[in-house]
């Protein structure tokens, strides 16, 4: 594994340790409800990060989009079918943060914590490829 992959990689973990710890406190408050969408945002952005990183070094194909990092990935065998869906939810959940469609409300946050645990089987499938 690289120095970049690796940095990605902790920089995930970090904010699924944020991400993790913030959901034990009181979403209605303001601060912890956008600190909370941030470490989601933050989730998100870099699994998108590594992803293309492996898409690269396995030359799995030129994606358009951040979706279809992850099908040349699921298609690679690298994350399964659930794995799959649930991070192209993450990508949906994150671009209603990033471009502000419109304010992203409790319940669409609280199921962006509970598909972050894709988030780990990635990580962990990551972490066995070899170059």
């Amino acid at each position: 594994m690289n120095i970049r992959t690796i940095s990605i990689i902790r920089r995930i973990e970090k904010h699924l340790k944020n991400a993790r710890e913030l959901t034990k406190k009181d979403l209605s408050d303001y601060l912890v409800f956008n600190s909370l969408a941030m470490e989601g945002f933050q989730v998100v952005n870099s699994i998108i990060d590594l992803g293309e990183v492996i898409v690269t070094e396995k030359r799995l194909g030129f994606p358009s989009k951040y979706r279809e990092i992850f099908e040349f990935l699921y298609r690679a065998k690298i994350i399964n079918k659930e794995a799959l869906n649930g991070i192209k939810r993450l990508i949906f959940l994150r671009n209603l943060i990033s471009h502000e469609y419109y304010t992203i409300k409790t319940k669409e946050l609280e199921e962006m914590v509970r598909l972050l645990q894709y988030v780990d089987e990635f990580i962990s499938n990551a972490k066995k490829l070899k170059k």
